[in-house]
């Protein structure tokens, strides 16, 4: 798969969302508008929703990427990086979020976030219902964060991103 035509195809999809429902958008609109064959679509993706679900995987791999290159990381400086890296894709994921589509992009979110609690970039209890309780409710606060037209800065995110955490893991 080519990272630069998926982010096409997500950004293309989200701007077309922006007038017409998902089951409205043909394939021929969405490929013109992202400047893809019809071939890579049909190779690549069988629905929308997969276009949506790779990206967000992509992205949550790109902040792997990034948290495993560094060191000395704190929960703070982690959630402020993560939030960093949403707001790049916080316009096209907002529209998703504000056409319907809550439920399983936050259900990707919660995938994504248990993978990187798994890999230890969100520290915690190894506890497998404290990692589905984490991911749950830190995907949820991402869809607040971006319903919300990410009012509140990464930064100010993270502390309180890190002042959850904290405080549930003193609960556990």
């Amino acid at each position: 798969m080519d990272l630069e035509k998926n982010t096409r195809l997500f950004n293309a999809l989200a701007n077309l969302h922006l007038n017409k429902q998902l089951d409205e958008i043909t394939i021929s609109e969405l490929t013109n508008q992202a400047q893809v064959s019809r071939m890579y679509f049909y190779r690549n993706f069988t629905t929308y929703k997969d276009i949506i679900d790779q990206h967000i995987t992509e992205l949550l791999n790109h902040f792997l990427r990034i948290t495993t290159k560094r060191k000395n990381l704190t929960i703070e400086t982690t959630a402020v990086l993560f939030f960093e890296t949403l707001q790049f894709d916080a316009k096209s994921l907002t529209v998703f979020l504000n056409n319907g589509e809550t439920e399983w992009i936050e259900h990707d979110f919660e995938i994504g976030l248990s993978k990187l609690i798994e890999h230890g970039v969100v520290q915690g209890s190894n506890d497998k219902y404290w990692r589905a309780y984490t991911a749950g409710g830190l995907s949820r606060v991402i869809t607040i964060w971006l319903q919300a037209n990410t009012q509140e800065s990464p930064k100010i995110m993270g502390e309180k991103i890190s002042q959850i955490i904290l405080q549930n893991q003193f609960l556990s």
